[in-house]
């Protein structure tokens, strides 16, 4: 996906909402909008959106010091999420589909997101798993999963984590090897390694980080070793926007999980499938594309 104009005007929400984070100096957060502001001049459009933020993230790091500007953020979703775990893994056991429910549940989960254009309500999403997937792929992906693949799942947000590690329990039970892929190191409320340890994780499974900082899965931005895991794997469960930015014209057995959080996307979705009536705050699992096409 490329970067669209629509995301120069997010890129200064997401630049002051971080630079308030880092310092409480109004003087310092004005010269970091404005400097921001000065690059947007310089970005590629044809790249994907988090791989442009990226450049300003860093720049508020280094101006700043604060490398982890939205670690109680993090850490709150974390806890909220936790406190969600069992009564969640309840629900999913009693639905006809159990998959289909933590799948839900997984994508709903994806409005835990401090960096999206559009902030939803966390409490409404994650209630029930009964909102229709507008754009459905479930069953190639029911498919997909049935033939026990070697799994890599790119987890996005903290708290979200945990809605995933409830959809892991249920596909390592399918006998799916599965390894789950996370950031190097701090960006937004993106989910590091000791996160996903925080959260039980690596407790059910392998955990890597994929040697980026970058919001999404930038292939170019990995690690060689992440890119082993990528390349080997049968089966890819892309969770979040940002994953998706990156990898939407990548071919590779993947599934994108996610919620519409933003305009880009929004249009961008509308003109593949004008048909799904897709809206801010629609549930997505679409299958990527294929490898070879």
């Amino acid at each position: 996906m490329q970067t669209g104009n629509d995301c120069l005007v997010c890129f200064l929400r997401q630049t002051l909402a971080t630079a308030r984070r880092s310092t409480a100096d109004p003087q310092a957060q004005w010269r970091l909008v404005g400097e921001v502001g000065a690059m947007l001049a310089h970005f590629d459009p044809k790249i994907s959106p988090p791989e442009n933020a990226v450049q300003y993230y860093r720049l508020i790091a280094e101006r700043t010091g604060v490398t982890d500007p939205y670690a109680q953020e993090k850490q709150e979703s974390n806890t909220y999420a936790l406190g969600l775990e069992q009564r969640t893994r309840d629900l999913i056991a009693s639905e006809t589909d159990p998959l289909l429910a933590a799948v839900q549940f997984a994508i709903n989960a994806n409005v835990l997101d401090y960096g999206s254009q559009y902030r939803l309500d966390r409490e409404a999403a994650l209630a029930s798993c009964k909102q229709p997937l507008v754009i459905n792929h479930y069953p190639a992906l029911r498919r997909q999963l049935a033939r026990k693949p070697t799994v890599l799942y790119l987890a996005d947000n903290c708290g979200e984590i945990v809605f995933d590690k409830l959809l892991v329990e249920l596909l390592l039970a399918m006998g799916c090897a599965v390894t789950v892929a996370v950031r190097q190191s701090p960006i937004i409320n993106d989910a590091t390694l000791q996160d996903a340890q925080d959260c039980g994780l690596d407790r059910l499974c392998p955990v890597i980080a994929n040697g980026a900082d970058v919001p999404g899965t930038s292939l170019g931005s990995c690690s060689e070793a992440f890119l082993e895991y990528f390349a080997g794997a049968d089966c890819i469960i892309s969770k979040g926007m940002g994953n998706f930015e990156c990898l939407s014209e990548i071919a590779a057995p993947i599934f994108f999980l996610f919620t519409v959080k933003c305009t880009t996307v929004h249009a961008h979705l509308a003109r593949r499938f004008p048909e799904s009536g897709v809206q801010i705050g629609s549930p997505v699992l679409l299958q990527g594309r294929p490898v070879g096409r």
